[in-house]
């Protein structure tokens, strides 16, 4: 796994990569917005640490455009900032997560992990499943999502979450399971994160003008995926492709 830590503190950089090379994991350093983003393009990182106070180029520029290259990207801010309002915005631009300055270097390498766990295929799992409800198609074998025949590019975070949510239809999700199942950890700004990432799926799924209401907000508890008339339906892809016979049910599918 190559990561990039982006920041203008040196002597953090130099602490990032020491605890982070110790982990087993290639490190690329950038100190400031510029070159954060040629080394973006030219190490093809699975996770970007990133500061929003750089010089040359602020961090959000940075966080858009590394977003817009890549939907899959695993990023990280870090940052001195406390106000609320920039860990929405960060979030809002599509960061996996937000550490506040000062942090413990072994609660940074834990979220690491913890990103990097969601933001890969699992490798173990025996056969990939294609869920569908209505006109959404979400495989897990390609990383795709379809509405209508449309490509719908997902962050990883978005991604799991969805299927976390075509999982488990006709079930009231609280935020804490969908942290726990999506982002593997209880976050500083839980709720927030489990918000602006349904509010972005479900202005994703409609991004073609078609409304589709597939998830619902149950106030005080969480959400529930009712899916389109039908249900979801569950799939083996590689059978799927392979031509075999499908399997489906329109209750909820084991995660």
């Amino acid at each position: 796994m190559k990561l990039l830590v982006v920041d203008d503190d040196r002597d953090l950089v130099e602490l990032l990569d020491y605890a982070l090379r110790r982990e087993g994991y290639e490190v690329a350093r950038a100190f400031d917005g510029e070159s954060a983003l040629g080394s973006f393009e030219r190490d093809r990182p699975d996770l970007v640490v990133l500061d929003l106070n750089l010089p040359k180029l602020a961090g959000f520029v940075v966080l858009e455009r590394m977003r817009r290259a890549d939907d899959h990207v695993a990023i990280l801010i870090l940052s001195a900032r406390q106000d609320e309002t920039d860990v929405l915005r960060g979030l809002q631009l599509g960061a996996d997560d937000y550490i506040s300055k000062p942090f413990r270097p072994k609660e940074l390498v834990a979220r690491v992990k913890a990103i990097l766990r969601r933001s890969v295929q699992v490798r173990g799992r025996p056969a990939p499943s294609i869920y569908k409800t209505g006109d959404v198609i979400l495989d897990e074998a390609t990383h795709e999502v379809r509405a209508g025949d449309v490509p719908i590019h997902l962050s990883p975070t978005e991604f799991k979450l969805l299927r976390h949510f075509m999982a488990n239809p006709g079930r009231v999700l609280t935020q804490e399971e969908i942290l726990e199942g999506v982002w593997g950890y209880d976050a500083d700004v839980g709720g927030d994160l489990v918000k602006l990432n349904v509010s972005r799926l479900r202005r994703k799924l409609a991004s073609d003008g078609q409304p589709r209401d597939v998830i619902q907000t149950v106030p005080g508890v969480g959400y529930l995926f009712k899916g389109a008339e039908g249900g979801v339906s569950r799939e083996d892809a590689r059978a799927a492709r392979g031509g075999a016979g499908a399997t489906s049910s329109g209750s909820p599918a084991a995660s």
